[in-house]
């Protein structure tokens, strides 16, 4: 059998699917602040406790992640839409978000879901892009509602924090 599914095909498929919203952070080589919009989050193992994202190897913040030992995610909140936009463009993006310093410095976004300090685990390749697993070393999480993505628009669920 040899059945194919074009790019479009498949990324429109996978758009059904709802996903929340993280800002995947870490410091670069110059100990700067760096993080990404990454809705490819996903959870491995409780023991030991492991989570997943991946990333294009082609892109601009791969050899960033490459480096770097640790990242921490930040699970962002409902009322973060623009966060996540900013965090795609290329701008100095820790200066339009209020943020602290979590273990090894890592950049925590303030507001968030949820913080999950990683110690970078192994680094799969799958297709075109890698497939990062992190060791969670820390985890905090507060009472907000999430911030989803689904069909190609944000969402949410419930009400946003007042």
């Amino acid at each position: 059998m040899n059945l194919a599914v074009d790019a479009d095909q498949f990324r429109h498929g996978l758009g059904h699917l709802a996903t929340g919203v993280t800002v995947v952070s870490t410091r670069d080589a110059e100990n700067r602040p760096y993080g990404l919009t990454v809705s490819s989050f996903a959870s491995l193992s409780l023991d030991p406790p492991l989570v997943q994202w991946s990333i294009k190897q082609s892109s601009y913040s791969y050899p960033i992640f490459q480096r770097a030992d640790c990242f921490a995610v930040n699970i962002l909140a409902s009322d973060q839409e623009q966060v996540s936009r900013d965090f795609c463009k290329p701008i100095d993006r820790f200066a339009t978000v209020e943020w602290g310093e979590g273990i090894e410095g890592l950049p925590l976004i303030h507001g968030a879901v949820a913080w999950l300090e990683c110690q970078r685990e192994e680094v799969l390749v799958g297709g075109d892009h890698v497939i990062m697993i992190g060791r969670v070393l820390k985890l905090q999480t507060f009472d907000y509602k999430p911030l989803l993505y689904w069909r190609g628009q944000y969402a949410a669920i419930g009400e946003q924090r007042k």
